[in-house]
């Protein structure tokens, strides 16, 4: 599969920006892997998913709702039910693109 044929989505209940390209999804657990795309000056609310997130930065970088740094080339394991996100924070300084891979439904 090439990832530049897929076309970008906005994702729904997500901040204005907040595009994906899935790549894959398995229909029978409803887990997905896709490529993320977070806007420059992304704050994002707290919230979970009910699935675990593994993120690797790609572009850009992440920052956490405890400030710390996701850089390219670094992996963000984020459990199931882990709430994260900081409205106070800027989560994408220099906007980011991630792979991003839930083990089930992302939301």
């Amino acid at each position: 599969m090439d990832p530049k044929k897929v076309k970008w989505e906005q994702v729904e209940d997500a901040p204005k920006g907040v595009m994906v390209k899935t790549l894959w999804t398995d229909k029978k657990t409803g887990a997905v892997a896709a490529l993320a795309k977070l806007p420059k000056g992304l704050h994002e609310a707290r919230h979970k998913h009910p699935s675990d997130a593994h993120v690797l930065v790609l572009e850009g970088k992440l920052v956490d709702e405890k400030g710390n740094e996701i850089k390219k080339g670094m992996y963000w394991f984020v459990p199931a039910g882990v709430e994260h996100g900081n409205p106070s924070i800027d989560h994408a300084p220099e906007g980011c693109v991630a792979f991003i891979y839930f083990n089930g439904p992302p939301q």
